[in-house]
């Protein structure tokens, strides 16, 4: 298993060992929902987003750390993200 715990986490969210960078951007750029939905999922848990803002601020946090890897990928990303908490601002 890859000693990056980036890489761990990716390859817990894809479901599959990804060993390398390489790896890792192969199944970002080939599956950019995959990361979007858990980003969201994990942004949605936590007590500290709040709002759209909170929640897009989350993204772009985790995006940077992801950045090794998402990069690429990131415009997809915070597309499909940006579609899931859209919602958040329509009243109760």
């Amino acid at each position: 298993m890859a000693s990056d715990p980036r890489l761990r986490q990716l390859s817990r969210i894809y479901n599959r060992i990804l060993e390398t960078p390489e790896d890792a951007r192969a199944a970002i750029a080939a599956e950019p929902g995959v990361l979007a939905l858990a980003l969201f999922h994990e942004a949605a848990a936590s007590d500290d987003v709040t709002s759209i803002e909170t929640g897009l601020a989350y993204l772009e946090g985790r995006l940077e750390e992801l950045s090794a890897f998402a990069s690429e990928s990131a415009p997809e990303i915070r597309r499909q993200f940006a579609a899931k908490v859209a919602p958040w601002e329509a009243p109760p």
